[in-house]
């Protein structure tokens, strides 16, 4: 079924940006890409969200293939994915609940990729399930659901390097006290899902570095992200370190405290930009001295995932039912081998009407 499209213009951010963060070092990483200088982001201030697209019954997971489709999850109602085309035209691309239903549980994606064939790769939290969906959205193909017979509890994110392996996070019911999450890779080869860690405190954003040598997992419970060396050809990890212990008292003008961290994104350069649950904020990370250079408005509360296109990094805000865009200048990692069309979606804020 076709919706009918709203167009408006753009609206203003929701709340004035707050200062950069200065002078903090929180721990030095294991490696140096070159021109990380912050200089090549605007200052935090300068930066207003603009409203993307509402009708999001919570709005997470923002992916674009290379024609430039962004999709995100739970479009109208839970259960659902959207899809909104460079035209500006918005639909339920694919209802979850009707094409691959799980008995005994509310299937639901979360995090969202786009591997290199342009089929959609999604988290789906609550079938407990790795799903990949074709291209024009009518075949759901159940990737992994279960490691060595154990079902998998909550699948929170994706990520995928650059042989179109598949990382993700199982956040299940841990917690601070009871660090039961872990993380998994599916070969894409083989076809089978190995466990690369446990004993994890709700994990959820996950991705590779863009020079495939190291795998950042955010452990939300902990409020902090852990970084893992990784051997790309045999599929596993080593002994994970802190990155980053966000700080959780705000100071300098920098909004911090006791938030979650959620899902996140590499840029071309290898910078890291993470949603802060209920903060409301991108936190820019620079991976190789473990701080934050930037921190940008999403634009609002209960900032979930978020995903670049062109020069523009989208933010999915549960709390706004909605989509937001930053002006960053930059451009994103291509973690799905394709090379991006680099082409913006047109400058309308979407809120579809049946």
């Amino acid at each position: 079924m076709k919706l009918a499209t709203t167009r408006v213009s753009p609206r203003p951010a929701f709340a004035a940006q707050r200062g950069m963060m200065a002078g903090i070092v929180l721990l030095v990483g294991f490696w140096v890409w070159g021109g990380l200088a912050a200089e090549e982001l605007p200052p935090s201030s300068s930066v207003t969200p603009e409203l993307f697209a509402t009708g999001f019954a919570f709005a997470e997971g923002p992916a674009f293939d290379v024609q430039g489709n962004l999709y995100a999850v739970n479009y109208r109602e839970l259960g659902t994915i959207g899809r909104i085309t460079p035209d500006g035209t918005a639909s339920i691309w694919c209802d979850l609940k009707k094409a691959s239903p799980v008995e005994g549980r509310k299937v639901q994606a979360n995090g969202l990729k786009i591997d290199s064939e342009g089929r959609l790769i999604a988290a789906d939290a609550g079938g407990g399930r790795v799903l990949r969906i074709s291209s024009d959205g009518r075949q759901v193909e159940v990737l992994a659901d279960r490691c060595e017979g154990v079902r998998f509890n909550s699948i929170n994110d994706v990520a995928l390097d650059r042989l179109g392996n598949i990382f993700f996070t199982d956040s299940g019911t841990s917690s601070a006290d009871n660090s039961v999450g872990a993380i998994y890779r599916y070969d894409i080869g083989t076809k089978k899902t190995m466990r690369l860690a446990g004993g994890l405190a709700y994990p959820k954003g996950i991705g590779v570095t863009p020079d495939q040598q190291h795998l950042c997992v955010g452990e939300s419970a902990q409020y902090r992200l852990l970084i893992f060396p990784l051997d790309a050809a045999a599929g596993q990890v080593g002994e994970p370190r802190v990155l980053i212990d966000f700080p959780q008292q705000t100071h300098d003008g920098v909004l911090d405290g006791k938030f979650a961290p959620d899902g996140f994104v590499f840029d071309a350069i290898g910078r890291l930009y993470v949603a802060m649950w209920l903060a409301g904020v991108i936190n820019v990370v620079d991976v190789a001295s473990g701080t934050i250079v930037r921190q940008y408005n999403a634009g609002g509360e209960q900032a979930t995932n978020c995903h670049f296109h062109g020069t523009y990094l989208y933010t999915t805000v549960a709390a706004k039912e909605a989509v937001f865009r930053l002006k960053l200048g930059v451009k994103g990692h291509e973690y799905w081998g394709h090379r991006s069309l680099g082409g913006e979606i047109g400058q309308a804020a979407i809120d579809v009407k049946e």
